[in-house]
C-alpha cells in the first residue's frame, strides 16, 4: 500500500510539474490565423489564450474553445495587455486585422497596437521569449518584376503599407526578442475570393503579366509554429522573414490555371479587371527555407489542387 501512495504522489507532482513546464502564449487579434495555429502547436507544450474585443464571436464561429482560452480585451489599451500579461507571458502573438480599409482603421489595428504592446512589455518584469509580430507584404509598394527579399527596402505605395511599416519599427524597437513575418496573399479554406473571381469569369489582363505571391495558410500557420518551436530549441531567429511560397506567378497565368482545373473553357475569363492597387513583384521566400522551414505548398498547384480536391 505505501508502495502505490508513493507512485500515485509521484504521478501527481509529474503531473504538476508537467503542466507548470507548460509554456503560455498569448495571441493578440486571435482571428483565424490565431487559431490555426493554437490547434498546430503541442498542447502539451503550450497553453494558448486568444484576446479579442469580442470573444464571443469567436465562439460563435465554433473558433476551438478546446484549445484556446478566449480572452477579452483592446489590443490599443495597455492596461488591457498589462492586464492579461501579469499572469505570465512565454510567447505573444500579434494578428491583427483592421476593422475597415481606411487610414484611421489601419492606425488603430497596427500602429497603436504595436505601440502599446511595446510600451506594456517594457513594464514586465519576466518579458515573453518571443514576440512574433505579423505584418504584410504590402509595405512592398515596388512594381517592375524585380525580386525582393528582407534585404530590399520597403517603399510602401499606399496608407496601408506605411501603417504596416510603421507598426513593425515599432514592435522590432521592443525590450524582448522580436520577429516580423510579411506574409503574402494568405489563401486556403475559407479564404476562397481568388475562386471566386474566377468563378464570374473576372482575370487580371494578361499583359503586361502581373505577378502574385502567396501563402497556403497551413504553411503561414506552419511556419509560425516553427519559429516559435526552433527558438525554444536553440535556433537564432532573424528579426524579419517574407512569408510566400516558392513560386511567383503572373495573376492571368493562376487565374487561367484555376478556371482549366475548375472545368471552365478558357473563353470564360472575359471580364479584364485593373489591379492597379497589387504592383507587380516576385518575393523571395529564400531565408524562410534556409530556416529549416520545409513548405507544404511549394506553389499554387499544390496549394489549390488540394482546395479544388485535384488528383
Amino acid at each position: 500500500m505505501a508502495h502505490s501512495i508513493n507512485g500515485s504522489g509521484n504521478g501527481y507532482r509529474g503531473f504538476i510539474q508537467a503542466v507548470m513546464a507548460k509554456e503560455k502564449v498569448w495571441i493578440f487579434g486571435c482571428g483565424d490565423l490565431g487559431t490555426r495555429l493554437a490547434l498546430k502547436l503541442d498542447r502539451k507544450a503550450y497553453t494558448v489564450f486568444g484576446v479579442r474585443r469580442n470573444p464571443l464571436q469567436a465562439l460563435a464561429r465554433k473558433r476551438r474553445a478546446d484549445v484556446v482560452n478566449w480572452r477579452r480585451g483592446d489590443a490599443t489599451k495597455r492596461e488591457d495587455i498589462e492586464r492579461h500579461l501579469a499572469n505570465g507571458a512565454d510567447i505573444v502573438i500579434a494578428t491583427f486585422t483592421p476593422g475597415a480599409s481606411t487610414p484611421q482603421a489601419y492606425q488603430r489595428a497596427y500602429v497603436e497596437t504595436a505601440a502599446a504592446l511595446r510600451d506594456s512589455l517594457a513594464q514586465m518584469e519576466t518579458p515573453p521569449r518571443l514576440v512574433l509580430w505579423v505584418s504584410s507584404t504590402r509595405v512592398y509598394g515596388q512594381s517592375g518584376d524585380q525580386w525582393l527579399d528582407e534585404r530590399s527596402q520597403p517603399l510602401p505605395s499606399s496608407f496601408q503599407g506605411e501603417a504596416l511599416l510603421a507598426a513593425e519599427k515599432i514592435a522590432l524597437s521592443s525590450v524582448t526578442e522580436t520577429c516580423v513575418i510579411r506574409f503574402a496573399g494568405i489563401y486556403g479554406p475559407g479564404r476562397d475570393r481568388l475562386l471566386s473571381q474566377v468563378r464570374a469569369g473576372r482575370c487580371a489582363p494578361p499583359s503586361p503579366p502581373q505577378f502574385s505571391n502567396r501563402i497556403h495558410v497551413d504553411d503561414a500557420v506552419g511556419f509560425m509554429a516553427h519559429l516559435i518551436d526552433g527558438q525554444k530549441n536553440g535556433m537564432r531567429l532573424e528579426k524579419l522573414y517574407i512569408g510566400a511560397d516558392c513560386t511567383p506567378v503572373p495573376m492571368y497565368e493562376l487565374q487561367s490555371w484555376l478556371a482549366k482545373s475548375m472545368g471552365y473553357t478558357a473563353a470564360h475569363l472575359r471580364e479584364e479587371v485593373a489591379t492597379s492597387e497589387r504592383r507587380s513583384k516576385k518575393l523571395s521566400n529564400q531565408r524562410m527555407l534556409d530556416s529549416g522551414y520545409a513548405m507544404l505548398y511549394p506553389d499554387y498547384r499544390a496549394g489549390y489542387s488540394t482546395l479544388l480536391e485535384i488528383d
